[in-house]
């Protein structure tokens, strides 16, 4: 990512003095692709890893798997979800794959730590399942479309395969963006990872945030169920949860954040801090959503927490905090 185009959007501070700096990107775009904000530089290419989550799920919603499997409104919002393996998050994706007719070894997204460990909500365990992998809801949807069409499992993340060329169609269409300039990387989920630029995402949530052609929306899936898309202690379930059904978000990876905004012009907002350290989207997202307007007194108080983030040393001593200093 190209760091000089970028502009500084929050520093840590310890005691009295700057101790870090987070440069980055920030762009905001109606359904059009009309951009109405942007600082750094709109056409730097991002990779949205996570972000893309809404979107691979819309075409196995279009199939109606609700109907097909009986699954859940629960069980379709974990497949938008980086979700921090707690049990609630396990049974869910569990529940799908008996639906459907799979097991959790047909899942192709491997093992990882829970995101959950380190904020404490997971327990320590010499062993971790791979239903408790943040991607296991979307893998677990993208085998019940496959189930649904007849399409083999055993390559369901090649990007060749029918399932996976239908959500590249999907991207393009809700970013306005044409499928041969999206580039298709390796997520750490093994499934296709893409790589567009940061005005082409920032319509695709604009979308998002305008409702989708299809049974059920994910962004009302999404604003349902905030725990799930996230979990205990998570940016993405607190804003969720606060904005009551007018702002749903989404994490990427490596510094990104995502937003759709519902309202009479509704907008698609990416942040892309490009140290890749994520601890500098929340007070950056809350000042921005602020300065839009979007954003209250009344929603900034449920959210002091993410507001300027406090930093504590190893014996829990409170040493600095982080702050968006956007303009």
């Amino acid at each position: 990512m190209n760091a000089q185009s970028a502009v500084k959007l929050a520093h840590v501070i310890r005691g009295a003095h700057v101790e870090s700096e987070h440069w980055g990107h920030i762009v905001v775009a109606d359904a059009e692709g009309n951009i109405h904000h942007a600082w750094g530089n709109p056409e730097q290419i991002v990779h949205m890893r996570s972000a893309a989550k809404p979107f691979q799920v819309l075409p196995a919603l279009q199939d109606d798997l609700a109907s097909h499997f009986q699954l859940t409104r629960e069980e379709l919002a974990l497949a938008c979800a980086s979700h921090n393996g707690e049990s609630r998050h396990t049974e869910i994706a569990a529940s799908i794959l008996h639906k459907i007719g799979l097991h959790q070894d047909n899942l192709q997204c491997g093992v990882h730590r829970p995101l959950g460990v380190d904020l404490g909500v997971v327990p320590e365990q010499e062993k971790y399942t791979v239903l408790q992998n943040n991607c296991s809801g979307k893998h677990a949807v993208m085998l019940a479309a496959c189930q649904k069409n007849g399409w083999p499992v055993e390559n369901y993340l090649e990007p060749a395969h029918p399932h996976q060329k239908r959500i590249l169609g999907t991207l393009a269409e809700m970013g306005r963006i044409e499928k041969k300039k999206i580039g298709i990387n390796i997520d750490g989920c093994s499934a296709p990872e893409f790589s567009l630029p940061l005005k082409n995402v920032a319509t695709m949530y604009a979308n998002l945030a305008s409702g989708m052609d299809s049974p059920i929306d994910p962004f009302k899936l999404m604003a349902e169920h905030p725990f799930l898309i996230a979990g205990t202690k998570r940016f993405d379930t607190a804003i969720i949860s606060a904005m009551a059904g007018k702002v749903v978000a989404k994490i990427g990876a490596e510094g990104l954040e995502c937003f759709a905004v519902r309202g009479e012009k509704p907008l698609g907002i990416v942040i892309s801090i490009v140290d890749g350290n994520s601890r500098a989207t929340p007070p950056v997202a809350l000042a921005l959503l602020q300065k839009l307007g979007i954003l209250n007194e009344q929603h900034l108080a449920k959210l002091q927490a993410y507001r300027e983030p406090e930093i504590h040393n190893h014996r829990h001593v409170l040493i600095g905090r982080i702050e968006s200093v956007m303009e």
